[in-house]
């Protein structure tokens, strides 16, 4: 009985692949059967249900608004002019918590509506804080408050220049490229003084710029850059692996050094060098001048060159408002004359490099407004414009051929820039 059922079965598959197997070659032949035929009658359009905005949200079966926060308008009458229910806008202010502050909301801020195309009852807004961040504030079956951020574009160009004066005065006149003005300096901080360049100094280099929504944001990374300053040409290639991330020079060596250059942002001239046997102008005697002063105005912030912790934030006799920094065991610096001390520089604190920590002033003995700078190193005065100071951390020797690949990458780039045109005309058009 087993035997009979078995061989009806194997007939009845061997059936079944024998018709299967006419079918397909019926249907690879040169006749194709009508049902398979395609034409105007037997084609069904798919119709979309789905269109997503630049939010991410299907835009299909709404309406979208726009608009801009006007002058004393707050989170509250926005949502009040649209007709949600002062309920609705408790609750979405309770929600809000944590996320978003209703006092924060300014003037021209844009802002996006969504609403039911069919009886234009909204649902949602965006509120924009800037041309990247926003908070979406939704309403109707749940109440939900979160942020979004929009996404960046980024675009790799060139630049170059030669420096006629100095690069922040060629600079400053021109809002949209102090941030290229300030990466460079950032990066070269550490070797070059940009406070005190030379006519012919020159640069060239690869950065991202950054778009939202297909229009200019701002400045990404840069990506390799070259200062020749004095005769002397100095390099920076970015570099991010597992084990090290920062610039590092052809060498491989960290180009950001222990302490900055100088204690400002922007540039201020220097009235008074280093001089051992200086005339002093107030005792009307030589006395050494272990330090440097810069001319600044009143009020201008004072930077601490480097990580390190205050010892001393006190008014000093002669050396008047005196806040003194030690960075390590080797470094410390000093700096005279504040107007003031910044918030919560007292003794003990830490403070990061590039930190505000008081202001130009005139007190003490002086005869006019200017920061005294000093470093000591090992105890002893140095003179701040010639002091070399020691590279930061190389790289990585496991990452060495990595970043080797990337620098070589890079240079290759560099040779491709072209010629040099001054500063402001480069950058402007950047």
């Amino acid at each position: 009985m087993v035997n009979i059922r078995s061989k009806l079965g194997i007939g009845i598959i061997t059936s079944l692949l024998v018709i299967t197997l006419a079918l397909v070659l019926n249907l690879t032949s040169d006749e194709t059967p009508p049902e398979f035929k395609i034409s105007a009658d037997n084609v069904v359009e798919i119709k979309e249900d789905v269109q997503l905005d630049s939010y991410g949200y299907n835009i299909l079966n709404a309406k979208v608004e726009e608009g801009r926060v006007k002058r004393n308008e707050s989170l509250y009458l926005i949502l009040r002019d649209m007709d949600v229910s002062p309920q609705v806008i408790y609750e979405i202010n309770k929600k809000a918590k944590g996320v978003f502050q209703s006092n924060r909301v300014r003037p021209g801020q844009r802002y996006i509506v969504y609403k039911n195309s069919k009886d234009s009852q909204p649902y949602r807004l965006i509120l924009h804080k800037d041309a990247l961040d926003y908070v979406i504030f939704e309403w109707g079956n749940d109440i939900k408050v979160k942020t979004g951020q929009k996404e960046i574009e980024k675009k790799i160009l060139k630049a170059s220049g030669v420096i006629n004066s100095s690069l922040y005065e060629s600079l400053v006149a021109q809002e949209r490229n102090i941030l290229i003005a300030n990466r460079l300096s950032e990066i070269f901080a550490w070797q070059i003084d940009f406070f005190r360049l030379y006519p012919g100094d020159n640069y060239k280099l690869i950065y991202e710029k950054q778009f939202v929504d297909g229009k200019p944001y701002g400045i990404g990374e840069i990506l390799a850059a070259q200062f020749e300053h004095n005769g002397r040409i100095y390099d920076a290639y970015y570099f991010e692996g597992e084990k090290s991330i920062g610039f590092y020079d052809s060498e491989g060596n960290g180009v950001q050094k222990a302490l900055l250059k100088a204690p400002f942002k922007f540039s201020q001239r220097v009235s008074s060098a280093f001089n051992r046997n200086r005339f002093h102008p107030v005792l009307k005697r030589r006395l050494p001048h272990t330090g440097v002063d810069y001319a600044a105005p009143i009020g201008t912030p004072v930077l601490s060159v480097g990580d390190g912790q205050v010892t001393e934030a006190q008014y000093r006799g002669a050396n008047g408002n005196i806040v003194k920094i030690r960075h390590n065991g080797t470094y410390t610096t000093a700096y005279l004359h504040l107007n003031g001390f910044a918030k919560g520089i007292t003794p003990g604190t830490r403070v990061r490099q590039g930190e505000v920590i008081g202001y130009v002033g005139r007190t003490g003995r002086v005869t006019g407004v200017h920061l005294h700078y000093m470093i000591y190193k090992n105890g002893k005065p140095v003179n701040p414009l010639t002091l070399d100071l020691p590279p930061s951390k190389a790289i990585d020797e496991s990452e060495r051929s990595e970043f080797e690949d990337v620098m070589n990458r890079l240079k290759e780039q560099m040779k491709e820039i072209k010629g040099q045109e001054k500063v402001a005309s480069v950058l402007s058009k950047n």
